[in-house]
């Protein structure tokens, strides 16, 4: 890939049965589930915060936000976190599948929605092959966490 072509490097995973993605600048690190203390009057999709190495942390529910349904708490559900601005906040997903280069070029603008998911939360669609992959908008995904 030459240096004119612009190029995306994304975290790919999934939530229900959606593959999406986040660019890898915007990934702090991936976490294996852990215990998950509720938050009381929080919102629907807060599923509570954690503890990672002494910090705080708020951890969300990417399925009940998206309105899918709850990330099941089972061994390929990750916590990934991810920094916005001055604090991280832990978003809970299905799986990771990869990590993955994608050329700017084989990005599109979202539909109005993705598999019943509202095309807000994306900022784009990635076809990689036969998969296509939405690209989160996470400052729509974090507004109002």
């Amino acid at each position: 890939m030459s240096n004119a072509e612009a190029s995306l490097e994304l975290t790919v995973f999934t939530v229900g049965d959606l593959l999406c993605a986040v660019e890898n600048s915007e990934v702090r690190e991936i976490s294996g589930m852990r215990p998950v203390t509720p938050v009381h009057h929080a919102a629907a999709h807060v599923r509570g915060a954690v503890n990672l190495r002494g910090q705080i942390m708020t951890v969300m529910d990417l399925g009940v936000r998206l309105g899918i349904g709850p990330v099941p708490d089972d061994g390929r559900s990750r916590i990934l976190v991810v920094c916005t601005g001055d604090e991280d906040v832990g978003l809970l997903v299905d799986g990771v599948e990869d990590v993955i280069s994608a050329h700017s070029r084989d990005v599109e603008n979202p539909p109005s929605n993705v598999r019943g998911v509202s095309g807000a939360f994306f900022r784009a669609i990635l076809k990689n092959g036969e998969d296509l992959i939405s690209i989160m908008d996470l400052g729509r995904v974090l507004s109002d966490a």
